[in-house]
């Protein structure tokens, strides 16, 4: 075969055993230790499939290169992995003068020529790249693996010059099958990676999946800090989702905000929600970009083989489905405005960030508000109620910023800390000689959706050292209805922690009586809503005149917030309400002002 003025490939590979040459034409080469490799590589640190080696056309040239891929094309990558010029890389199209390192003592060296007649090249030395001549006679570069015994190789002075040889056109790197802002690979090489993983889990009869991840409001982010700020949030994106996937598992950039994860190795779904819950615990820790901290959310459309889908198109159309569904339900929970006006996205995100930076800076306060029993004349609990104290709004109320958190998904973060600072009050007062009094913490909805709420609160109650017996947590009648069925079994495993279980703002919406009976509730705190309409409306009155004789027949404490006027007071002693909390006792108070409180007020 003539091989003049035609472009060639050759791989040069020195491992412990031998260094080689390899003029390279076929489309697929498998590479690692096993013998049924296509290039075995010895080494026992290398994989038995450490890599792939993979002929494409380039569409801009019309000319043939070759791509290298970490581990086989049934997505196991290997265990040490691949590195192109020091650079660690999952898939890549090879350059002229390409440095391959396997993870191990293994090197190669990839090389794109013209013509070549009696030489063979070695590995770089030095940075010189060496001709190399048998002792005895040339050796002429066939079509097939040459195996040569190092005392068979002597270096030649002879040096050969990379650009006479370089075609700049072949060697554009990931124009093809790679992004070129995060180096992932793009929707083409996706594709094809799909289409092989379907091969093999139809052959396997075993599942797979995609999952569809795009962030929320990046169109603010880009018009806020400008499109080179979003390109690096993009990278740095990239960079976690290919630090969290498994080492079978393929990321790729689809869009321009939008990536995709091929899992082709999944045993059942249970499986695969852990690991895409700890891939989204990733990348959703705040980012540090140009000074910036950036705190992002994320919709997900998930397909699953066999049952989403058993075609790459299908499996892909029914992914992009589902994250439009998400987007969709995402969108429903909040006012339109928000969605329609660039402006008011862009301040939202902003107001997460100025979140996530208070909580981490600890902004935030708590203020106690007494509970006073009007039969022992005695304060039978402390609320704790947040406040944030913004370094040039001053101090902010939980109405203005509560919402603001549960909408941007802060609020489980926000509620551990008021948990674990209102424990930590309560223990700072029973230090100072104080009898224990029960400190009061308001409930998210979010967190008792959330399945690790009651480790969350156990471990707090650990750090702390706080008796259980002294916590209540207070659950509105909003978060029950979001799930039953969770809300239920959450709040019997708090209950079986010994910890008090109050209903709160019982009246000020769809109050279900049945909720008194069918949860472990210990106390019901009638809405501060429906006591300030006690002396208008007769609805509110028998509302609250029927929860009291309910819990008292159930054995629960009733508690009335917001008592504000004398005769409030006076209707629900008339009712025989004995706990009460509001402004007519005392305002919220800061630590120091609610141990003053204590010392002055407490009935022993």
């Amino acid at each position: 075969m003539n091989h003049h003025h035609q472009t060639r490939h050759l791989l040069i590979i020195e491992d412990t055993k031998y260094r080689r040459t390899l003029s390279l034409q076929d489309e697929i080469y498998s590479i690692g230790r096993s013998t049924h490799n296509s290039i075995v590589i010895y080494s026992e640190q290398a994989s038995r499939h450490h890599g792939t080696l993979m002929r494409r056309k380039n569409r801009r040239s019309n000319e043939e290169t070759y791509w290298i891929l970490d581990g086989d094309m049934d997505g196991n990558k290997s265990r040490n992995g691949i590195y192109v010029n020091g650079e660690k890389c999952s898939v890549r199209e090879l350059k002229q003068g390409d440095l391959i390192n396997f993870g191990c003592e293994v090197n190669a060296t990839f090389y794109t020529m013209n013509g070549w007649s009696d030489t063979i090249i070695p590995l770089r030395e030095d940075k010189q790249d060496h001709l190399t001549k048998s002792q005895s006679k040339s050796v002429s570069v066939s079509d097939h693996n040459i195996e040569l015994p190092h005392s068979q190789v002597l270096n030649s002075t002879k040096t050969l010059n990379p650009k006479a040889t370089l075609n700049p056109k072949a060697t554009i790197q990931g124009q093809n099958y790679q992004d070129p802002l995060t180096k992932l690979a793009n929707q083409q090489l996706f594709r094809q990676s799909l289409s092989i993983a379907l091969k093999n889990a139809t052959l396997k009869e075993s599942p797979l999946a995609l999952l569809f991840l795009d962030i929320n409001q990046f169109g603010a982010i880009n018009e806020k800090w400008g499109y080179s700020t979003g390109n690096l949030i993009l990278q740095e994106i990239a960079k976690r989702l290919n630090s969290s996937v498994r080492g079978s598992d393929i990321v790729a950039r689809w869009e321009d905000d939008q990536f995709v994860i091929l899992f082709p190795r999944i045993r059942k779904s249970q499986e695969f929600e852990k690991i895409s819950q700890r891939i989204l615990n990733t990348i959703e820790q705040p980012l540090l970009i140009s000074e910036h901290k950036f705190s992002l959310e994320y919709s997900q459309g998930i397909a699953i083989y066999p049952q989403d889908g058993q075609e790459v198109d299908t499996l892909l159309r029914t992914a992009e489905i589902n994250l439009f569904n998400y987007q969709q339900k995402s969108v429903s929970k909040r006012p339109l405005s928000q969605f329609v006006i660039q402006d008011k996205e862009s301040k939202l995100f902003k107001a997460k960030t100025a979140l996530q930076k208070a909580l981490e800076q600890e902004d935030f306060l708590l203020y106690y508000q007494p509970q006073v029993n009007l039969e022992t004349v005695g304060v039978s609990k402390m609320e704790a109620l947040i406040r944030w104290n913004h370094p040039q709004l001053g101090l902010i109320p939980p109405n203005k910023f509560v919402p603001l958190a549960e909408q941007t998904q802060l609020i489980c973060a926000l509620g551990e800390w008021i948990l674990k600072t209102a424990c930590s009050q309560n223990i700072a007062w029973q230090n100072l000689g104080l009898p224990a009094v029960t400190v009061s913490v308001n409930i998210s909805p979010y967190q008792l959706q959330d399945p690790n709420f009651v480790k969350v609160v156990k471990q707090i109650l650990k750090d702390t050292q706080m008796n259980p017996q002294w916590l209540e947590l207070e659950v509105t009648e909003e978060a029950i209805f979001t799930n039953p069925e969770i809300a239920h079994q959450t709040l019997l495993e708090l209950k079986q922690l010994n910890i008090n279980l109050c209903l709160d703002d019982f009246g000020s919406g769809s109050s279900c009586l049945n909720h008194l009976v069918k949860f472990p509730f210990d106390t019901v705190k009638v809405a501060q809503s429906c006591v300030k309409k006690l002396n208008k409306d007769k609805e509110q009155f028998t509302v609250i005149s029927t929860a009291l004789t309910l819990a008292k027949g159930l054995n629960i404490r009733a508690v009335a917030e917001g008592v504000e006027t004398q005769q409030q007071l006076n209707i629900l002693k008339n009712l025989d309400c004995q706990e009460m909390q509001g402004y007519i006792f005392s305002e919220p108070l800061t630590p120091e002002e609610a141990s003053r409180f204590l010392f002055s007020h407490f009935n022993t």
